[in-house]
């Protein structure tokens, strides 16, 4: 082998641990997949598993496409960071606020009545997309890593080699953080029926709780980057 290969074949190799532990963090697919149980206890473990399935190849979908094209579309609609960020935390936000807020009985007779299987199913396939798609899995934080690495790829575009090994070594960790998102969140019903119905319902909670601080997080950090948006853009007149 030559040094050349073996060096392309590192810079390969590198690219999809970092890539995957980025995207890892901020999608963070264990902690998630409770929050998707909750928000999915309608559903049947069958129906869970196949929106699971449908989610998490969204999911990798909009993360190539966003790794090709991100920083293009961006500019082409004249959208920034700041913005995305701020809307995706308001509708976070909400679905945080909806879930901390439903009725605690799960065995309420109303509840049993509210859908027959084939009901469900409809309600959860209108759903794959928005919002567990995006902004439930892919949100402003995750967004901002896939466009940081598609800005990165820049670096290297004098280098073909490179920049396309950059790109190669991304697809693949998406396509792992894909996996991950599928066995998270498909099994996350067998995690929680070993717990007894009060502590599913404490966990519930929490993680809704948890869900509503993200929401409120990243409007936050949307609206602190939109104000030094703002002064950089004063100073500079």
């Amino acid at each position: 082998m030559s040094q050349t290969f073996i060096d392309q074949l590192t810079f390969f190799a590198e690219i999809i641990p970092l890539t995957y532990v980025a995207l890892f963090h901020v999608i963070n697919p264990i902690g998630s997949g409770v929050l998707f149980y909750n928000l999915t206890s309608r559903a049947t473990s069958k129906e869970r598993r196949s929106l699971a399935k449908h989610v998490a190849l969204n999911t990798s979908i909009m993360l190539v496409i966003i790794l090709m094209a991100g920083i293009y579309l961006l500019k082409l609609f004249g959208i920034t960071v700041p913005i995305i960020k701020m809307c995706g935390g308001l509708v976070i936000l909400a679905m945080g606020w909806r879930s901390l807020q439903q009725d605690d009985d799960v065995n309420d007779s109303d509840k049993k009545m509210q859908l027959t299987n084939v009901h469900t199913n409809d309600v959860y396939k209108n759903k794959q997309f928005y919002p567990f798609t995006f902004p439930f899995t892919v949100g402003p934080g995750t967004i901002s890593v896939a466009l940081t690495i598609s800005a990165e790829s820049l670096v290297h575009r004098g280098n073909n080699a490179n920049s396309l090994l950059q790109f190669a070594g991304a697809v693949t960790a998406v396509i792992l953080i894909a996996f991950t998102i599928y066995v998270c969140y498909g099994s996350a019903d067998m995690v929680m029926n070993r717990l007894s119905l009060h502590m599913r319902k404490v966990i519930m909670k929490i993680f809704s709780f948890i869900l509503l601080c993200i929401g409120g997080q990243i409007l936050f950090g949307g609206v602190e980057d939109f104000v030094k948006y703002i002064l950089k853009s004063i100073a500079q007149q």
